[in-house]
């Protein structure tokens, strides 16, 4: 393909941004004009999961945040600093009432967290703050629990929000940046191109329809009639199933990595919500028949008969996001997927039900991926619970240099002229050298709440049981104070981008935010994350 010349349109470029490189291969076409931010210094963040109520809330470092982004205001005064907010700023599916997708009731949510819940406001209160600052610049993408944040009025209530109404005289708006189309952030600190993506875009469970969002704005705002949202798989698993045993269960969503940890312990810990005809057809759905993306087949897959377009079950990859649709290739667990789903298939022609054979598994490990169900109806439930997270004894889930598939994905689908990818999502940080070129990977990690729980505990019956008895419906302010907090972690990692003494090139790291004593910190960094150009 011949090389278009490059137009600069110097009049839509804003100060301290340049045209950036034309880059193959990312989304539907060739990027050519695409804003980049020239700055001395980055720091990324993401899946903060603002959201929820008190007791059900897995962001519990605003003290920590707050903190960095005064920091961040007051910290080299004559450089020119980025803080990017990589996807999920805002979790609008953990708030009461959560929808698949919610244009009426989005700004009143937005408000509620931000407003009007105290958990929040140390947060919301220090952004004003970082933006009144020159040489500041706050740059927020999207993710997949904040989509609603792309529809234009409530872009334009996060933006007053977040301003605090500043007047347009005070520089705060110029220097406030949204990302809400999935191109990703580009930015330029000493002459090295860093892009930063959410990661759900090689997610076949969460991708996003940047199109269909567009659309939506635009019917509401012309007053006409909304084609209904269509959700993806991960979204439905969270509204449909997930948030109902929460309520019970509010641990569930902090086990990561959560392939592992979510089904095994809806099947453990929730039995009575796996017998709710509702919520197991959900879940045998979309965890079993759905699992493999790709490999639907008419007629079977657990007895389930053809299903529409764009079935909000079916992970589908959405053309028009940032990258191309992904062809996973084959693991141990798909052929084994395969060959349980044939046998699933023979017992539906027989009259069996699909539900009951789920159900009747109690001796068997069904590998969905990377998830492992085992139903019991007959060991006691804190050991079921063991054994099917003592699979995560070898797991390399929380090592920084873990090549996870996001990690993978992303370097094969992202050009090697990138220098520094960061991404988020999985909520598991990494420092990793790029295969795909010379470039660098780092993972954000997430300042929500993990739980981790160490091997000789899981191998333990007896030592696993005082955490379960813990685990069984404690909230929050419980699972935090167990053991002096050595089963909640709360990571507040941040990946640092600095441009090298000289200008040319930039090293790049994993932070921690670390709590030391009442309102002091300290950004400490992570050790063996360092990579250099």
């Amino acid at each position: 393909m011949a090389r278009r010349e490059v137009v600069q349109a110097r009049s839509r470029l804003h100060p301290g941004t340049r045209p950036a490189p034309r880059i193959d291969g990312l989304g539907q076409g060739e990027a050519e004009l695409i804003p980049m931010h020239s700055v001395d210094q980055v720091y990324v963040i993401s899946d903060l999961h603002l959201g929820g109520t008190p007791g059900f809330q897995i962001f519990g470092s605003a003290s920590e945040l707050a903190w960095l982004i005064n920091d961040l205001a007051r910290r080299d005064p004559e450089k020119e600093i980025a803080l990017v907010i990589n996807g999920d700023f805002i979790d609008f599916l953990a708030e009461p009432n959560a929808t698949y997708f919610d244009p009426d009731g989005a700004v009143a949510k937005l408000e509620r967290i931000a407003l009007q819940d105290p958990t929040f406001r140390p947060v919301f209160d220090a952004f004003p703050v970082f933006l009144q600052q020159a040489r500041r610049r706050l740059i927020v993408n999207l993710g997949n629990h904040d989509l609603e944040l792309a529809l234009p009025w409530v872009r334009e209530r996060l933006k007053q929000i977040l301003t605090k109404d500043a007047p347009l005289s005070s520089g705060a708006h110029a220097r406030l940046h949204f990302v809400f189309d999935g191109s990703g952030v580009h930015c330029d600190v000493g002459g090295q191109s860093v892009l930063c993506v959410h990661g759900n875009e090689v997610d076949r469970w969460n991708p996003a329809d940047f199109e269909k969002i567009r659309q939506i704005g635009r019917d509401k705002q012309l007053r006409r009639t909304v084609d209904p949202w269509i959700p993806n798989a991960g979204t439905r698993m969270v509204i449909d199933v997930m948030n109902s045993i929460k309520r019970k269960y509010p641990f569930v969503d902090l086990l990561k990595p959560e392939a592992e940890g979510v089904v095994p312990t809806l099947a453990a810990c929730a039995p009575e919500a796996m017998l709710d005809f509702n919520s197991a057809i959900r879940l045998a759905n979309v965890g079993l028949a759905r699992a493999w993306a790709g490999m639907y087949k008419p007629g079977g897959m657990l007895g389930i008969k053809e299903l529409p377009a764009g079935d909000p079950v079916q992970p589908v990859p959405v053309p028009g996001g940032l990258l191309n649709p992904v062809e996973l290739p084959a693991s141990r667990q798909e052929r084994d997927g395969r060959a349980m789903l044939a046998v699933a298939d023979a017992l539906v022609r027989q009259g069996v039900d699909p539900l009951a054979f789920v159900a009747n598994e109690q001796g068997k490990r069904l590998d969905m991926v990377t998830a492992l169900v085992k139903w019991s109806r007959d060991a006691p439930t804190s050991e079921v619970l063991r054994e099917a997270l003592e699979k995560l004894d070898k797991d390399r889930s929380f090592d920084i240099t873990a090549r996870d598939e996001t990690a993978e994905l992303l370097d094969k689908e992202i050009g090697p002229e990138i220098d520094i990818i960061v991404a988020g999502h999985t909520h598991l940080a990494r420092a990793l050298r790029r295969r795909n070129g010379k470039g660098r990977y780092f993972n954000s990690g997430t300042w929500a709440r993990l739980i981790r729980i160490d091997s000789e505990t899981r191998s333990d019956p007896r030592k696993f049981e005082e955490v379960f008895d813990v685990l069984n419906g404690g909230d929050m302010s419980t699972l935090d104070s167990f053991r002096s907090g050595s089963l909640v972690m709360h990571p507040c990692t941040v990946v640092a981008i600095w441009k090298k003494d000289g200008g040319n090139g930039a090293k790049a790291e994993l932070r921690q935010v670390v709590k030391h004593a009442e309102n002091e910190f300290t950004l400490h960094t992570t050790s063996n994350s360092l990579r250099d150009n």
